[in-house]
């Protein structure tokens, strides 16, 4: 019954940051829309089913992360990164969407994935599962970075 609790609350833990920054962002993402996007946008509905399938991931790689056997020194540095990313994923929408600030906001996504990436290599030395489940949230970071770049760029 713990580690179902523990489970449970792993992956709430994104899922819900997710979607707080959903619900502070939701009434300023019809900006979307009329931006100059770059080949390859993603239309704007697909981005909710995007981002919650990437949150469940980061929640499972994290109950794995936890579960692993770690030492206590590794689960305190990878929930420290996991956390630290977990917060510049929270800022980023916050950023680009209300207060409009889409160069701003892609400095954040590349310290975002300079500490996924951290988090990823962290994870996976305790537990492989754990990292590899994080690797599509990365390489998504990477391509929100290009969609984040291309928008600035766009539309100056």
């Amino acid at each position: 019954m713990k580690t179902t609790i523990q489970a449970i609350k792993s992956i709430l833990l994104p899922v819900l940051t997710g979607l707080l920054a959903g619900l502070l962002i939701s009434n300023n993402t019809d900006m979307y829309n009329v931006l100059i996007k770059p080949p390859f946008a993603l239309p704007g509905s697909l981005f909710p089913v995007v981002w919650t399938v990437l949150y469940i991931l980061m929640g499972v790689a994290f109950f794995l992360f936890q579960t692993s056997g770690a030492n206590e020194k590794d689960l305190n540095d990878g929930k420290l990164f996991f956390y630290t990313q977990l917060f510049f994923n929270f800022l980023w929408p916050i950023v680009f969407f209300n207060f409009k600030l889409p160069f701003t906001a892609f400095i954040l996504l590349v310290i975002l994935f300079v500490f996924t990436a951290i988090t990823v290599v962290k994870f996976y030395q305790s537990s492989k599962l754990s990292g590899i489940l994080l690797l599509p949230y990365l390489l998504y970071i990477l391509y929100a970075g290009y969609l984040n770049f291309a928008i600035w760029f766009l539309n100056l």
